[in-house]
């Protein structure tokens, strides 16, 4: 029933504080939560499957319909923000928190485009608080970032240098108004773990900084899971332009000095790597979430739908 979709939808999102404008709400619209558990293992996480069967697509006007009836009486609309009856404090604090937004896409407008000419990075998009409107006084700049394969290390060592020399990398208690390098995949390569409501959400809400068309083919490559779960997402294709700095570098590192850089690179920043349950660390992906607690977001989500 589309009603108690629209009401999961705001419990998830409402859960992380966040109210939703009319265009998110029918965007993050969630699939029927009955069908999600049954794919769903011991840690809320997708089955491997090859084919997620996909709900029909529903249309906004029809969201808004259901809006003004149906749910009229457990959801609160304020200033376009809708959120859960009785939380409207969370729809004043997000108006409040888009002033400390501002210098944060400041920063990404200065420096993120500079990016494009390292070598070996193939997109840069923005996730996190930033990419939603959810950011506090408080919050930094997550990116995801792409990287050609077999140079997942080196390319590490270029954005980090290049963002550090700037003085806007986070790390140890610098946080506010800097960028948080902490995940990268490498370009072409669709998941096969970390799918869960949490995890799509942050992929569906990724904005292309670098590379759009490498952006979003990795949101079409994953599609299939991520529609299964929010059933009205759409990928628009993007074309790209290629910086000529960044191809004549990869030509200089591209050959068998680059491959023994590579793995150079690679043994040394490995062992500055401590590894745990919600930290990921191979050729393919990187990723740095120790302090990860999805796990309990989906307990009070799925126990809420009881």
């Amino acid at each position: 029933m589309l009603s108690s979709r629209i009401i999961s939808t705001l419990q998830f999102f409402d859960l992380q504080d966040t109210p939703l404008t009319l265009l998110e709400l029918h965007r993050f619209l969630i699939g029927d939560v009955e069908e999600i558990k049954k794919m769903l293992d011991q840690n809320f996480e997708l089955s491997f499957i090859p084919f997620f069967p996909k709900a029909e697509h529903v249309p906004m006007d029809q969201v808004l319909t259901i809006l003004d009836g149906d749910c009229k009486a457990e959801v609160d609309c304020l200033y376009g923000f809708y959120a859960l009856k009785g939380r409207g404090s969370i729809i004043i604090r997000r108006w409040e928190n888009y002033l400390y937004g501002i210098k944060r896409e400041q920063l990404i407008q200065k420096f993120v485009s500079g990016a494009r000419h390292l070598p070996f990075i193939r997109g840069i998009g923005l996730v996190g608080s930033q990419a939603l409107g959810q950011q506090k006084p408080e919050s930094d700049i997550d990116l995801l970032i792409l990287v050609a394969p077999k140079f997942m290390w080196l390319a590490r060592f270029f954005v980090t240098g290049y963002f550090q020399f700037f003085g806007i990398r986070r790390h140890g208690k610098n946080v506010a108004n800097r960028f948080c390098l902490n995940h990268y995949i490498t370009d072409g390569k669709p998941l096969s773990f970390d799918r869960n409501i949490y995890t799509a959400a942050e992929y569906i809400k990724l904005r292309p900084l670098v590379y759009a068309g490498n952006i979003k083919k990795f949101q079409s490559e994953n599609a299939s899971w991520m529609s299964f779960l929010y059933p009205n997402i759409d990928f628009l294709p993007a074309v790209d332009r290629v910086s000529r700095i960044q191809n004549f570098l990869e030509r200089l590192l591209g050959g068998s000095a680059g491959a023994w850089i590579e793995q150079t690179i690679k043994k040394l920043q490995y062992k500055r790597i401590n590894t745990g349950e919600f930290i990921v660390a191979s050729d393919e992906e990187l990723s740095f979430h120790p302090q990860n607690r999805k796990r309990e977001l989906f307990r009070r989500f799925f126990k809420l739908q009881k």
